[in-house]
């Protein structure tokens, strides 16, 4: 009797382990070979109540009601882009009238900064070489050489990457705005079909299996909306430190620049830097000092308030521990780079969920047999 006990524990677990390797697999071909539909999933969760709402209130087709989400969500996307084009044209335009002025004025910091500094260091060097036997000076010489020949070849690396990157990016736009139109599609044909989908899925479901995705799809909603009460939460703090150090400072616009930073600030790993980074090597090498450093001094703290404050608010909003999140957060940008800081707290969630809903405490009393 033991033994039959430990033979069935290890079928179901074989048969745990079995589904879970299917969904392993699933998972799989979605995010790599069907990613457009899992895209097309996602928008069609995002128009789903849209949908309800105008299909229950108004009594519409469901079809009719998606098409007309669709296009309202293809015309305010178009004009979006739209409106960024016309920003980038408007600041292109700016740029060609300035920009000489700047650079004009950046060659002239640059020589009269070359001249003050570098020149009497490279002349003191040529006069000391001088002093050398023949075997020295040769060596000096080559020295300075193989520094000057580095530094433009790692400024003619930085041209060809920046260079390469355009022409990768409009290499990638047809494959955009196909990926684009087949998730579109996609969401046509989910948001449609939904109620059905829903009733055939419900219809082959166990009964304890509907109550787990239940407590599942609560512990989603929740931490969900904790985490983006917490970003919410970070990127105001950010915009006030911001404004308030401008204010110091002196800038101009304040309030607007402060804006724009905080929205910024969302990006994963780039963040603050995009704007504080080129400006400050901008007012740096343009000859205004003062701003360079008040400026400097304000991405400190702006960047240790954010490091210090984002695990302390992401953890109380998430109910995740400060040290889980920054282990995964971690982990995560090992193994997927960039885009792991946006992985990091979805896996979190989700495991959070798992736990939360019984679901592991569920597969064990299964295999156990209880």
């Amino acid at each position: 009797m033991h033994k039959d006990t430990y033979i069935q524990r290890f079928i179901r677990a074989s048969i745990v382990l079995t589904y879970l390797l299917l969904i392993i697999a699933l998972i799989y071909i979605l995010t790599i070979y069907l990613y457009p539909f899992l895209i097309g999933l996602i928008i069609s969760l995002i128009f789903l109540p849209a949908v309800n709402f105008i299909e229950n209130k108004f009594g519409w087709n469901r079809s009719s009601a998606v098409l007309l989400i669709i296009v309202f969500f293809i015309l305010t996307f178009s004009a979006l882009i739209t409106l960024l084009v016309a920003e980038i044209v408007a600041g292109l335009s700016y740029l060609t009238k300035e920009l000489p002025t700047y650079i004009h004025d950046g060659i002239e910091f640059i020589h009269l900064w070359f001249d003050t500094y570098l020149l009497p260091i490279y002349e003191g060097l040529i006069a000391f070489s001088s002093q050398l036997d023949p075997g020295q000076q040769t060596t000096i010489h080559q020295s300075l050489e193989r520094l000057l020949s580095n530094f433009g070849e790692q400024m003619s690396n930085i041209i060809q990457y920046v260079l390469n990157g355009f022409a990768d990016f409009l290499m990638a736009l047809p494959n955009t705005i196909t990926v684009l139109f087949f998730a579109l599609l996609g969401a046509f044909f989910i948001t449609k079909d939904w109620p059905t989908m829903m009733q055939w899925l419900e219809s082959k479901t166990p009964k304890k299996i509907k109550v787990i995705a239940n407590r599942m799809t609560e512990q989603w909603k929740k931490a969900i909306v904790g985490y983006v009460f917490a970003q919410l939460i970070l990127v105001s703090m950010t915009g006030v430190i911001v404004f308030i150090g401008l204010l110091i400072i002196g800038v101009d616009y304040a309030i607007t620049t402060a804006l724009l930073i905080a929205i910024v600030d969302l990006l994963p790993y780039l963040g603050t830097g995009l704007v504080f980074i080129p400006w400050i090597l901008y007012t740096f090498f343009s000859g205004h000092w003062g701003l360079a450093i008040g400026l400097s001094i304000l991405y400190a703290i702006v960047i240790i308030q954010r490091n210090l404050a984002e695990p302390k608010v992401m953890s109380k909003h998430m109910g995740i521990p400060p040290l889980a999140l920054l282990v995964s957060l971690f982990a995560c940008y090992q193994l997927f780079g960039v885009l792991g800081l946006l992985l990091g707290p979805a896996l979190l969630i989700f495991v959070q969920s798992v736990i939360r809903a019984g679901v592991i405490d569920e597969v064990f009393y299964y295999i156990k047999g209880r």
